[in-house]
């Protein structure tokens, strides 16, 4: 493992937890409640100051981080500025901050991502050896815009609903030079990369800002605005594209994590092996593109972490900030507090848990990075 795979997913974690606990501390403020500490990694302090009377720390070990607000570990507090003393609504903002800031920083990612770098596309620029689409009739420069009764904004749409038809005939509408045609293809599976497949390959799609031309291996200069399968998006089209690759890939966790009840924990990956996946494949950007792409690279993986962390802490789980929500949103409802007792111990017995699960991964990380 290379410092530059460490550092490298090590800045990711550190970038999306404290845009996080950044959400938390914001909405606290606005709020009026007392942030007693906010800190960045875990464990003893390295370094620490005061400000506005809250400790500013950066802790020994680089994951994970926390906004510690007067009242909120301690239970029941009648003092102003504590946690428990604000309004519910404010409380729910301030337990719902962490998520809304991860979605507005994937979100700003990804319109940058679409304004300044390329993207798969669901126009047809070619056909694999086997390929469905070709045998349904399909052609070259067809763009696909719905899949099942559901449109087809980004390329990340056409693959997810692939993933759900596991291999069920699907229905396709592609725009033709400008006529609307309607398909049925029956995905083909691949035995080597274990998925089905509908046997095309995709055109690209450049943003407005992303270079004009690209030099081939014998030299020559390709002009990319001059070929057929580049669909260049205009500034407004890739603020567009942004929201909906932001979208597609909530949809995309959300079926993630619906899956787990059915394929197990192997697939899991914690703290570590996010680090050493995200960092190798940085590292590897760097090799083959050089600092822009690993640039690119960063900024997509803090894009679809950020995304993932902020859908998994909703979660309505105990000990995660889903889990607070749902007894917050109970309170608004009866117009009393939930016994804090009785909620304790909840959100204990869902720490436990979660700390089962932790282990879990733990060693599912282990075991990647041994086979790796």
């Amino acid at each position: 493992m290379s410092i530059t795979m460490v550092l490298s997913g090590l800045l990711i974690f550190t970038i999306i937890v404290v845009v996080h606990e950044l959400g938390h501390y914001w909405a606290a403020r606005r709020a009026g409640i007392h942030v007693e500490e906010f800190s960045i990694g875990m464990g003893p302090r390295l370094l620490h100051f005061t400000k506005n009377g809250t400790i500013w720390s950066i802790k020994a070990f680089p994951l994970g981080g926390s906004c510690r607000m007067k009242g909120d570990e301690e239970g029941q507090s009648t003092e102003p500025d504590s946690f428990t003393s604000a309004h519910v609504g404010w409380r729910i903002l301030v337990i719902a901050g962490g998520a809304i800031m991860n979605f507005a920083l994937a979100l700003v990612l990804a319109t940058l991502m679409s304004m300044f770098s390329s993207s798969a596309d669901s126009t047809i620029a070619g056909f694999t050896e086997t390929s469905p689409v070709q045998e349904a009739g399909l052609q070259i420069g067809d763009r696909i815009v719905r899949i099942n009764n559901r449109n087809v904004n980004v390329h990340g749409n056409f693959t997810l609903e692939m993933m759900r038809a596991d291999g069920s005939p699907i229905e396709l509408v592609v725009d033709r030079d400008g006529q609307r045609l309607n398909f049925t293809i029956t995905p083909h599976y691949l035995e080597s990369e274990s998925r089905y497949l509908a046997g095309f390959v995709p055109g690209w799609r450049v943003g407005p800002f992303y270079a004009r031309t690209q030099t081939e291996a014998d030299g020559s200069i390709t002009y990319l605005d001059n070929e057929s399968w580049v669909h260049r998006l205009s500034f407004w089209d890739s603020i567009a594209s942004g929201f909906h690759n932001t979208a597609h890939t909530v949809q995309l966790t959300m079926f993630a994590v619906s899956t787990l009840f059915s394929d197990g924990l192997g697939g899991l990956m914690g703290p570590l092996g996010i680090v050493t996946t995200v960092g190798g494949q940085v590292e590897h950007s760097l090799a083959v593109g050089g600092g822009m792409a690993a640039f690119w690279a960063l900024a997509f993986f803090t894009f679809f972490l950020s995304v993932n962390l902020g859908i998994i802490n909703l979660l309505p789980l105990p000990a995660l900030d889903g889990g607070r929500l749902i007894f917050l949103f109970l309170e608004a409802i009866r117009k009393k507090p939930i016994n804090p007792d009785k909620e304790g111990m909840i959100h204990f017995a869902g720490f436990v848990l979660l700390m089962a699960l932790a282990a879990v991964v733990f060693y599912n990380d282990i075991v990647r990075m041994i086979g790796s």
